[in-house]
């Protein structure tokens, strides 16, 4: 499946992002660190060209030194008021930054997450 969007069944406002990440091998970044975010992405018109939500994004804590096995990272953005229309395309995109001595960094997981519309 090369599409995992939703379609918003209402009218709503977005009110809160949390996201989840779940480490699925063992990693060692000594002096460096990875950080991955999950954006929120909408297609209004609906189609399948979607343009990311501004302030609906969750950083989670980085990974750093030796990572374990099902370590697992999670965060929550709350505080949002974006309004959504019925039919809108909602499309949540996780990527990884990684900043210090080695910027080719590979994280093996898994990620969930949840929206909160009013």
């Amino acid at each position: 499946m090369l599409n995992y969007a939703f379609s918003v069944p209402r009218a709503g406002t977005i009110t809160s992002i949390s996201a989840y990440f779940s480490v699925t091998a063992a990693l060692s970044l000594i002096g460096s660190s990875v950080t991955v975010n999950a954006q929120l992405f909408s297609s209004s018109t609906p189609n399948n060209t979607f343009t990311a939500i501004p302030g609906a994004s969750v950083n989670l804590p980085p990974l750093t030194g030796v990572i374990s096995l099902g370590q697992t990272l999670n965060n929550i953005v709350s505080g949002l008021s974006i309004p959504v229309t019925p039919q809108t395309r909602l499309l949540l995109v996780l990527s990884a930054t990684s900043s210090g001595i080695s910027l080719a960094n590979v994280v093996e997981g898994y990620a969930s997450a949840g929206i909160s519309i009013s």
